[in-house]
């Protein structure tokens, strides 16, 4: 059975637009030498960090700056939002507003008026273009938006004549009007989607279209591989055709020579390459840029290349990831080319078995690095009085290594010597990241260091359209197959609910979804009858609940967006989460079942059985409940005149 996980398109940008964007990115602003910030509040976010995890291993001695700064300061769990979500609980700590203010309430949305599934973080309203002639000619830029509301408090410092300086940020696509930002989740390749890898292969491979493409091309008779590397979209074709530049791997002593159009760059069996720039030809109208970096997995006779996602170019960027929009370029210059994906960490090429566990751990120890470079050099500047950074590694690591610190998972027994240290490995770099922030500030700084949830092993993924379809809320058309993702297996005129998302359930109400049966007056009902029979639900290996918690969206959520999110919130038990697909609306079988996947780990559960963590370098000015009151404290300080 195959699993998937959400790898929704992101928004692209037309020929025009894109031109736009170039021509302001190569336009930054000369300045003179900007007054130094006095006292400066220095916020560090490490995505996923646990509190049982780091309170064990502040007791055992292993985090030393971390308990240092817990016994000057303050330590805290701090409440997550519902649903535990990334985007949706750093969306809350930008905005200081719960879901149903800000509108984040998933990876994946469902688009008002249809079944539809879409990405949440942002929206693309493509620009008018006249078709002739076979070309699609734009007349005018599309816009692009950040589909999160409210006003981040980054943007209220600037506003209030502080300066800010925000670095990879989830659900900052696009960026802010800030000093300087560098644009976090949400920020797509340069194929639009989230991360799409590409392998080079001269035999079948299996997950071929799980969030990656395998290029098959045979060893030809003098002994190199040739294949043509896929781009973006042409702007100007009407059909959409890929931009593509020729690929050519040649035998070259233990390693291989790649040739990416004109560029040529030698390769070690077993290490990543530098980045590899590409140019992506539209004739007369210019040139898209890019850039890559490659991993020979397997040498010749039967090479096995691993091409990361094409993304953004830093110093000539496509898309815009930064604030100014010569940020992204001139950060370049001073520490170095940086990826720029905003989700660089390629979860799913090691789910899938395309890239092995030392690649991934070393592409993960390279993100690591630039995140790095960019603190250390903001905070070397002091040329701001806030700067805020969030380092997402301790997040995915967990993701993919948690089966080798739970014996109870079902590919313990599997893991590696090197997996069963690879978390404490992260959570030691954390805190070594921490030490070395609190070395270059002064006494007059401020820091404050949090993660936006915990985390929990992911042993059973359920099938929770399996469950609907099973007890006859959801229906499906006769002979369908119950694989296919988007919904595309349901009945929707005998349909009275669907799940959609990571804990998301939405019923088919009369009036609001384009063939809702449910009547207005029956949807209290109907939620209270599927909130009892859920909070009910056993695994039927061993009789364990699975769902710790149903949430009324109605009850749960307030603000201009409430009406948007899931009629239902399902907080499932620790070891236990939606299946991926139930994520992209398949229905799946059996009802449960056991997840070998190395995506081992997750969060997507009842909040209160994942809270954060909450650090501050001096004793709290007032009482920090939640995620969403990072926001408030972060401006108090400032506000207030102290130092």
């Amino acid at each position: 059975m195959s699993s998937r996980r959400p790898r929704p398109r992101a928004p692209r940008i037309g020929l025009l637009g894109l031109a736009a964007l170039l021509a302001l990115a190569a336009c930054q602003p000369a300045t003179g030498p900007a007054p130094q910030a006095r006292a400066r509040t220095i916020i560090i976010g490490l995505d996923g960090f646990d509190p049982v995890l780091a309170e064990r291993a502040m007791a055992e001695g292993r985090l030393p700056n971390l308990s240092r700064l817990r016994d000057e300061g303050h330590y805290q769990r701090l409440q997550t939002t519902n649903p535990p979500q990334s985007p949706v609980a750093w969306a809350s700590f930008a905005t200081g507003h719960a879901p149903g203010a800000h509108g984040i309430f998933d990876f994946l949305r469902r688009t008002p008026g249809s079944y539809a599934i879409d990405f949440s973080i942002a929206e693309q309203t493509p620009p008018a273009a006249l078709s002739l002639f076979g070309w699609r000619l734009p007349l005018g830029d599309g816009t692009l938006r950040n589909r999160r509301e409210g006003i981040p408090f980054w943007v209220e410092a600037e506003a209030g004549g502080q300066r800010a300086s925000v670095f990879r940020v989830p659900v900052t696509y696009p960026p802010d009007p800030v000093q300087a930002m560098i644009a976090g989740m949400g920020v797509p390749d340069l194929l639009g989607t989230q991360g799409t890898y590409t392998l080079l292969a001269t035999r079948p491979m299996a997950g071929a279209d799980n969030g990656g493409r395998v290029l098959l091309a045979p060893v030809e008779e003098d002994g190199a591989v040739r294949a043509a590397l896929e781009g973006p979209a042409n702007p100007l074709d009407a059909a959409g055709k890929p931009l593509s530049i020729p690929l050519r791997l040649q035998p070259a002593g233990d390693g291989a020579l790649l040739t990416l159009g004109s560029t040529e760059t030698p390769l070690v069996r077993g290490a990543w390459s530098g980045w590899i720039r590409v140019r992506f030809d539209l004739g007369l109208a210019g040139s898209i840029t890019g850039m890559l970096r490659a991993r020979l997995a397997e040498g010749f006779p039967r090479p096995l290349l691993y091409l990361s996602p094409i993304q953004a170019d830093p110093r000539d960027p496509a898309l815009p990831i930064s604030a100014p929009p010569g940020y992204a370029a001139a950060l370049a210059e001073r520490i170095g080319d940086f990826h720029t994906l905003g989700m660089p960490e390629e979860t799913w090429a090691l789910n899938q078995g395309h890239l092995d566990e030392a690649g991934w751990l070393d592409m993960v120890a390279t993100t690591l690095a630039e995140g790095e470079a960019m603190l250390y050099d903001a905070l070397d500047r002091r040329d701001s009085e806030l700067v805020v950074e969030v380092f997402v590694q301790p997040d995915r690591v967990s993701h993919m290594f948690w089966h080798a610190i739970d014996p109870g998972h079902p590919r313990h027994a599997d893991a590696s010597e090197r997996a069963r240290h690879a978390i404490a490995d992260i959570y030691a770099e954390s805190d070594r990241i921490v030490g070395e922030v609190r070395r270059r500030m002064t006494p007059d700084d401020r820091l404050i260091v949090l993660s936006d949830h915990g985390f929990a092993s992911f042993r059973r993924a359920v099938h929770l359209n399996r469950w609907l379809a099973d007890n006859g809320y959801l229906v499906l058309r006769d002979g369908a197959d119950t694989q296919q993702p988007l919904f595309a297996a349901v009945d929707w005129g005998r349909t009275r609910a669907f799940a959609l998302g990571l804990n998301g359930l939405y019923l088919n109400v009369s009036g609001r979804e384009p063939q809702g049966i449910v009547p207005a007056d029956a949807v209290a009902t109907l939620k209270h009858e599927l909130q009892s029979a859920l909070r009910t639900l056993r695994d039927p290996q061993g009789g364990a609940p699975m769902i710790a918690e149903v949430y009324d969206g109605a009850q749960v959520y307030a603000g201009a967006h409430a009406a948007e999110a899931p009629d239902l919130v399902i907080g499932y038990a620790p070891g236990y989460r939606a299946s991926w697909q139930t994520s992209l609306g398949a229905v799946g079988d059996p009802l449960v079942e056991d997840n070998q996947q190395h995506w081992s780990g997750d969060h997507c559960i009842d909040p209160p059985a994942v809270p954060g963590v909450l650090f501050s370098s001096h004793p709290l000015d007032r009482p920090v409940a939640a995620i969403e009151d990072l926001a408030r404290l972060a401006l108090d300080r400032h506000a207030a005149g102290s130092p």
